[in-house]
């Protein structure tokens, strides 16, 4: 297949991998400016029979439906292309350039609580938008989890969709037995490996998958009590309230289980909304060392723990909250501008400002409550909508990098990548600044359809760029640009 071109375009550059379900190469589309490179999934019938190939036919087309829709997700591949092609079927999809979290985080390689529950929270969010649309991942686990190289986000790839056409297409019937199980060991529960996954057999993985990254134990190596519960709280010390979900995740039975994604995100959201309690005092050997203190020890002790407490329960106010950016992030509303097309989710104590630049083709700005009277800069987000005289997105990268850098003498890039937005493939842009003495940072990305781009751009001070930057990441991935009337 090396060497060979498909649909008279996509130019086979290597293969990556395969096997039952298929085999997937890397390829280059050479009708696209820059010849971007993308992954081609082949799925090859076991039958050629005019029945088989009807019944594959319409199967191929159901799930390719499915699978564009996945893929209009900033962290899900989007679907480029599908035909056929000598009774063979091609799936096109988008490259994440990254590296899978399996070679990340090594095998025995132990995260903290932390770093898990931020990176399962990101996993949770991506697969609420993936059961929003009935769909079940099946193969979710390390390798299957990209962390991207343009923006460090987590992209879930490999969906058992392009398995179950696989399946499908190899049956002669047209149909999935019931007792092919699509997924890996270690990470299917135990309905999934009968062939009857449900939305809790992708809760399952993700926990399973947690469980691994806080234990250092691939997950067919951890032991499982009478009724086939995984043995794990020994191995590593976690807070009550982070072990009690992740149990939860991967029960035994699916009933057992959180019922949906949506449900495993609103715990994790209450988790954080809650100060972790002291380990100090159940601690036994703690317990017995203080046995033997004095009393100013007990005193001292005491006193640190109450501080301890009220700073962090002081954080969850709302004032703080709001100072640290947080609370925007809790509320938003939604602004739709039918004339341009477009949707967005902002804070609802953001001001909103909408615009008419014929200039600058500014559609509406988002601009943050001013914090306190020393407040000098208050960040905000803009989203531009403009024509393009039917540039190709990589020409309108060119021009717009060469304009940030010829307007702003000041402007420093630094960090640059491909991206996506509104379910497009885009750019995106990072650099610093100065407005006088005042050192800022701004982030661009920018995305082509209908002949226009489609352009947020975000400015905050450096030193709280990273501050507001969760907030201006859910807006981001809000922009819904409509398809043209």
């Amino acid at each position: 297949m090396q060497g060979k071109t498909l649909e008279g375009r996509y130019y086979i550059i290597k293969h990556l991998g395969g096997g039952g379900f298929g085999q997937t190469y890397l390829a280059e589309d050479q009708r696209r400016s820059g010849n971007p490179r993308c992954v081609v999934k082949q799925l090859k019938p076991q039958s050629t029979d005019p029945q088989t190939l009807s019944t594959a036919r319409r199967l191929f087309k159901t799930e390719t439906d499915t699978l564009h829709n996945l893929g209009t997700h900033s962290q899900i591949p989007e679907l480029l292309d599908h035909f056929e092609e000598n009774q063979e079927f091609y799936l096109v999809q988008e490259l994440i350039e990254g590296i899978d979290l399996s070679k990340e985080i090594t095998p025995g390689q132990r995260l903290s609580e932390s770093e898990v529950v931020a990176i399962l929270q990101e996993i949770i969010e991506i697969l609420v938008f993936v059961q929003q649309h009935k769909v079940i991942h099946r193969d979710i686990k390390p390798a299957n989890l990209m962390r991207r190289n343009s923006d460090r986000k987590i992209c879930l790839i490999d969906f058992g969709a392009v398995k179950q056409i696989s399946t499908c297409i190899a049956n002669t019937t047209g149909q999935t037995p019931l007792t092919i199980g699509i997924g890996t060991g270690g990470y299917m529960p135990a309905e999934q490996n009968s062939g009857q996954p449900k939305f809790g057999s992708d809760i399952y993985a993700v926990g399973v998958t947690g469980i691994e990254w806080l234990t250092g134990v691939l997950p067919h190596e951890l032991p499982k009590d009478a009724n086939g519960e995984i043995v794990w709280r020994d191995r590593v010390q976690v807070s009550d309230g982070f072990a009690n979900i992740l149990n939860k995740m991967v029960r035994y039975h699916f009933r057992d289980r959180y019922q949906s994604a949506a449900e495993v995100l609103q715990a994790f959201n209450n988790l954080r909304r809650i100060p972790p309690s002291s380990t100090v005092v159940s601690s036994p050997n703690l317990l017995t060392l203080m046995s033997n203190w004095t009393r100013d020890h007990k005193i001292g002790l005491l006193g640190l723990c109450l501080a301890t407490i009220f700073g962090v329960a002081a954080l969850l106010t709302p004032e703080i909250r709001k100072m640290v950016g947080l609370e925007a992030a809790d509320h938003l509303a939604s602004y739709d501008n039918t004339a341009q097309g477009i949707k967005i989710k902002y804070p609802d104590n953001w001001d909103k400002q909408e615009e008419s630049n014929a200039i600058t083709k500014e559609v509406v700005q988002f601009i943050s409550p001013k914090e306190s009277d020393a407040d000098k800069f208050q960040e905000r987000l803009i989203v531009t909508v403009e024509p393009t005289s039917n540039k190709t997105l990589d020409e309108y990268t060119k021009l717009s990098k060469q304009e940030i850098l010829k307007l702003d003498k000041n402007a420093k890039i630094a960090q640059e990548g491909a991206s996506t937005l509104a379910g497009k493939n885009g750019y995106r842009v990072v650099y610093t600044t100065k407005d006088g003495n005042q050192e800022l940072k701004k982030l661009n990305i920018w995305t082509m359809k209908h002949d226009k781009a489609y352009l947020i751009t975000y400015e905050a001070e450096a030193g709280k760029y990273e501050q507001f930057l969760p907030v201006v990441e859910k807006m981001i991935k809000s922009l819904e640009v409509q398809d043209s009337k």
